[in-house]
């Protein structure tokens, strides 16, 4: 059962900056934004609360294990937050192993952490099964100022009832990064893109002049570009049997099959960001979390970002992916939860976390970390890459099945690949 709010008797200023001033797993590798395009100072919140719920206690956060660079923010960021919360005793437990497989589990059994990541994949379903609790009553009575998240991020943590089952603690948009040594001039159109591809084909040694995911984590962008898409405008039936969407997939196939664009695995790497820095691949497409990698990894490739490429719409569309905090139904501390996920999610927390590099704000009100201006200035625009839709993960295995099957054939026709994410559309729709 979902618990009400307990009484705000005692009203104090636990977030310190909760919501004023200052300040997934993604689709290839840990990453998880961006704020408006040239932002460099974060803008006055508009309506700030001068105070939050009082809470005191042990919280305990939670969310899939991270290393590396993703490892070190969150560390500062726990780090930080207990500063910020000195009347909480926060207790930071990472989940190993597939994460929504384990949280599931704990689900089950009613024994979840106050406070853990859901990603916007099955944000959803986690929400329409109650799963979560809902926010709504907390962000009104502490006067919380969502309207500072970009609507592409916020909009997909609401449940079928229209309630707010989570805060996105990120975000990332979906780019081109390219070598610069090989390409001169970013490619702005989707036809520059191929005439640019066709004259690196054989070059430097490369497998293929673009790396591409065989999914609709990549896929979708360049659907939307062409006018296509998976669902009608309501959402409410299914689009990817449309003329223009299936022109999209053909187009999207057809780079594969004319040597343009090859997979990660094809050309013997993990990821397309190991293609770029093996100098396997001259283009790709990915999100923040490729600085970090590359940096680490790859110290000596030079790289540019550029936004993504228009396409017949004339209009500039891409995707992007976000995570959650949220609030479990059976969570032990709701009040205490509260506070720390509206201190994560508000300017202060957010802006420690992105200073990471890996993750970009889901805030307007939030700097963008030095490096990602370009992925940020799409944050305006930026269609959700997942989470839009029930099922959406049974829709996404169906593209890539078929589309993989295709590629490995060397067939290349779209049209089963329409036929059966369409079935997948449906019968999601239809459960």
């Amino acid at each position: 059962m979902r618990s009400r709010l307990l009484a705000f008797a005692t009203i104090a200023a636990v977030l310190v900056a909760a919501c004023s001033g200052g300040s997934s797993p993604s689709p290839s590798t840990p990453g998880g934004g961006g704020t408006s395009p040239g932002a460099s100072e974060p803008a006055a919140s508009a309506s700030a609360p001068a105070a939050t719920v009082a809470a005191t206690g042990n919280v305990v956060l939670s969310g899939w294990q991270s290393t590396g660079a993703e490892g070190t923010a969150v560390q500062n960021t726990v780090k930080a937050a207990k500063t910020a919360l000195p009347n909480l005793t926060i207790d930071y437990q990472p989940v190993a192993g597939d994460y929504k497989t384990q949280m599931a589990t704990k689900i089950a059994s009613h024994d979840v952490p106050d406070v853990f990541y859901v990603d916007a994949s099955y944000a959803l379903e986690w929400a329409d099964k109650g799963y979560l609790e809902p926010l709504d009553d907390y962000i009104s009575k502490t006067g919380y100022d969502t309207s500072q998240f970009f609507d592409g991020y916020l909009s997909v943590f609401k449940g079928t009832d229209g309630k707010t089952y989570g805060l996105p603690k990120d975000g990332n948009t979906i780019a081109m990064a390219y070598n610069s040594a090989l390409v001169s001039s970013a490619p702005k159109t989707l036809d520059e893109l191929m005439s640019m591809a066709e004259s690196l084909k054989g070059k430097s040694g490369l497998k293929a002049p673009i790396c591409l995911n065989p999914g609709l984590d990549r896929g979708l962008a360049f659907l939307y570009a062409q006018g296509g898409s998976l669902l009608s405008d309501d959402g409410q039936t299914e689009q990817i049997d449309s003329d223009a969407s299936k022109a999209a997939v053909q187009w999207y196939m057809d780079l594969f099959k004319n040597g343009l664009g090859m997979t990660a695995s094809d050309m013997g790497d993990g990821w397309c960001g190991d293609a770029l820095g093996k100098k396997h691949a001259a283009i790709i497409f990915e999100g923040g979390w490729l600085d970090p990698a590359m940096t680490s990894t790859y110290p000596d490739v030079k790289y540019q970002w550029a936004v993504m490429p228009t396409g017949s719409i004339g209009q500039p569309v891409t995707i992007s992916f976000t995570v959650s905090y949220a609030i479990g139904a059976d969570a032990k501390n709701k009040d205490g939860a509260w506070a720390l996920l509206s201190w994560l999610t508000g300017p202060d927390g957010m802006k420690t976390w992105t200073e990471g590099g890996v993750a970009l704000p889901s805030r307007k009100d939030v700097p963008t970390p030095q490096g990602k201006d370009v992925l940020a200035s799409e944050s305006d625009y930026a269609k959700p890459g997942s989470g839009f839709m029930p099922g959406y993960d049974a829709v996404q295995k169906a593209f890539q099945d078929e589309f993989t099957s295709q590629i490995q054939k060397k067939t290349f026709d779209a049209g089963p690949v329409v036929q059966k994410t369409g079935a997948a559309i449906n019968k999601a729709l239809n459960s």
